[in-house]
Order: C-alpha cells, then structure tokens, then sequence
C-alpha cells in the first residue's frame, strides 16, 4: 500500500464507517469497503515468503503490477505472510488461483485464502463478509462503542 490508498481510499472509507456509527444508524453503507479485498498466503518463513514472491513475479507478473506487504506484525509467531490488495473480486480471484499454482509448484504448505479489507472493523459489527450487500445492517450493536473507540483512536490519534 501507498501513502495515497492509505489516505485517498482508506482513510475516508474508515472515516465514512465512524460518521455513519457516531450517528446512530442501524444500516450502513459499506462503500468501499464493500469491494476492497485482501489476498493472504501464511508460509512457514521470511525465505518461503521471497521464494513465491519471486515465483509469482516470474510466472504472473509480466504487464501488471500489485500491492501488498510481507512479514510479521508479531515476531513470536512462527509463520510469516504476504498480504496482496484487491481492488475487486476479479482481482482476488485472480491472486488467489495464481499464489495456488506458485505455492504448489514450490511444494510449499501454504494457507491461501481471502477477506475484505478492514475485516476486523467490519466482521465483528456486521458478522461474515461473505454475507454482506453494500447497504449492510449492523448484527451486532453492543460492540458498536468498542469499534468508535478504536477508529478515533486509529483516525484521529486520540
């Protein structure tokens, strides 16, 4: 991700989601959120990261490009991940057949699979994604403060 999808594409749909809550409305709409994608492959190492990445770019990679990330936000766990975006479910179902046939030509153990973006915001208030319209009722409202809270503190460092 970039500077510019972080704050031209996340920031106002998280923004939009915290107006829509503070408000007190029991539908919301998802926007961008509706068709934003998430990529994941879990490897067993940094090195099994590289070596598909570079699979990946040699056999998929020859007029396009994508964004992600690779890594570990927490240290002590022992698998690693890359984390593509996709800006639809073309995109996604694209990434995700293409990252299969790499991992299984690497005879690598993979666990390959998708979510929509800001799945921890989203899932908790409106349950499974894979059940969501674009104007989505919240399911579950007592966490509705919990998700306020933690996008003022996310948006507005607070």
């Amino acid at each position: 991700m970039t500077k510019k999808d972080i704050y031209g594409k996340c920031v106002p749909c998280i923004a939009s989601l915290y107006e829509q809550l503070k408000t007190g409305k029991e539908e919301v709409d998802l926007g961008a959120a509706y068709n934003c994608w998430k990529v994941v492959a879990i490897l067993g190492s940094l090195d099994e990261c590289l070596e598909l990445l570079s699979v990946f770019e040699k056999n998929f990679l020859k007029r396009r490009h994508i964004k992600g990330r690779f890594g570990s936000g927490d240290e002590q766990k022992p698998t690693k991940v890359i984390v593509f975006n996709a800006a639809s479910a073309k995109d996604r179902d694209r990434l995700l057949g293409e990252l299969k046939i790499c991992a299984e030509k690497m005879g690598f153990k993979a666990d390959i699979f998708s979510h929509r973006g800001c799945a921890e915001l989203y899932h908790e208030l409106f349950g499974d994604s894979k059940d969501w319209k674009k104007t989505e009722k919240i399911k579950n409202t007592e966490v509705v403060p919990a998700v306020l809270d933690r996008i003022q503190k996310v948006l507005y460092w607070r």
